[in-house]
């Protein structure tokens, strides 16, 4: 901040030190921006949901993961499959439901320019290759029941 705005002269004739961009008392300033950062009710609804989602998510996909491990008469190739969806959603669900939600509810990235736009490429990269992903696997489920 420039020196012309250390001391400010309001109307009244009095002054204010600004220590901070809003030229507002500190206490201030810490309860504006708990406003922004902290959720409100309707965001922390958005919040449970998404980690139900998180959750069900992690052990509905772990489930069909050791099912189809666990039970050799259920290795077939549509099998197979259905497990390579089930790890395409748990990445989507780790690596971009997380960041989602944070940028959803803050409206604020506190990570970093890198991060920001690592996170960004990252679930770009993952949500495009798993389209394509799921696109061939029903592609090639289709194939294998009409062939």
């Amino acid at each position: 901040m420039g020196a012309e705005y250390d001391n400010l002269t309001y109307d009244d004739n009095s002054t204010a030190n600004c220590t901070n961009d809003y030229c507002i008392p500190d206490d201030d300033y810490l309860a504006l921006m708990e406003s922004y950062i902290f959720p409100t009710p309707a965001e922390w609804c958005l919040i449970a949901f998404h980690g139900l989602v998180f959750i069900a998510g992690l052990i509905g996909n772990a489930l069909v993961c050791a099912a189809v491990i666990r039970n050799p008469g259920m290795r077939t190739v549509t099998n197979y499959f259905i497990v390579n969806l089930a790890v395409a959603d748990f990445m989507v669900l780790v690596f971009c439901l997380p960041p989602t939600v944070l940028w959803d509810v803050t409206e604020t990235w506190f990570l970093g320019d890198t991060l920001c736009k690592g996170v960004l490429y990252t679930q770009v990269g993952i949500q495009s290759a798993i389209v394509a992903y799921i696109l061939t696997n029903v592609a090639c489920l289709l194939l294998e029941t009409f062939f």
